[in-house]
């Protein structure tokens, strides 16, 4: 189904000089049923270390898509899941050639359209910041392999630092997790004046949290996109946070494109 709030939609007249895209990456780039990015880089580690990432996927992915909890509870159990992976990256050594090879046999599928979407905002000079909780190690080779890493993305994710042996001993930058992805920080030199520059945001994700990608000033003049694949008694939510909600089958950027005109 689709779920449109047309009015406010119709009133916000986005061109290609005038918009930034903001995209979150795992079930929002990718399919709702792909492998995480994650779990690619679970298969990057020594024997076990999938295993455990999946037990930890299962029990904190269920608190991630609940509102019903606290702002605060929720941030909480989001730090101790991301950390207690990345604890299990180091302790089974990641590492960036497997990872190449993870990323190449992992069968990470694009969302319906997502690949068209990335190569249409290219082809019209439309900058996208890729802002992921997510492993950036592993968009990025994946964005590579499919020809789509192009000049026109700006990636914001956990990147790992490799020691002499090519081992995840760290991140570039300061963990990012559900519940403090924000551009602001993080955008440098030419992105930062680019961004700032163009007065509308083009937003997609498939968790409430996502809506952060945007800086508060520029909500009244962001387009909301929201991907509900499954649980879909949190539709009312979703629905009350994003201007456009796609669900099930209808969840796809090429649905999305017929609702958002760009000219």
């Amino acid at each position: 189904m689709e779920y449109i709030k047309e009015e406010r939609v119709k009133s916000i007249e986005l061109t290609k000089e005038n918009v930034y895209v903001l995209l979150d990456f795992d079930k929002t780039i990718t399919s709702y049923d792909s492998l995480d990015s994650w779990g690619v880089a679970g298969m990057a580690a020594d024997e076990g270390c999938e295993v455990e990432v999946n037990k930890l996927y299962e029990k904190y992915r269920p608190i991630e898509m609940d509102y019903n909890i606290s702002y605060e509870e929720k941030y909480k159990q989001m730090e101790t899941w991301y950390n207690s992976c990345m604890n299990l990256y180091y302790k089974y050594h990641l590492n960036k050639y497997k990872l190449q090879e993870a990323v190449k046999n992992s069968g990470l599928i694009f969302r319906k359209g997502a690949r068209e979407f990335l190569q249409y905002t290219y082809e019209n000079n439309i900058p996208v910041i890729i802002l992921s909780a997510g492993i950036g190690s592993v968009i990025k080779e994946f964005l590579k392999e499919k020809n789509c890493f192009f000049d026109n993305i700006f990636l914001i994710s956990n990147t790992f630092i490799y020691d002499e042996n090519g081992n995840a001993y760290g991140l570039e930058n300061s963990l990012i997790h559900t519940m403090n992805k924000t551009v602001e920080g993080h955008l440098l030199g030419m992105w930062k004046e680019e961004f700032n520059k163009r007065p509308y945001k083009l937003l997609f994700g498939d968790t409430i949290e996502d809506i952060n990608m945007t800086p508060k000033k520029d909500l009244e003049k962001t387009i909301k996109v929201g991907f509900l694949d499954k649980k879909l008694e949190n539709l009312s939510t979703y629905r009350k946070k994003f201007d456009i909600v796609l669900t099930k089958e209808d969840a796809t950027f090429d649905n999305a494109r017929k609702i958002i005109k760009i000219i």
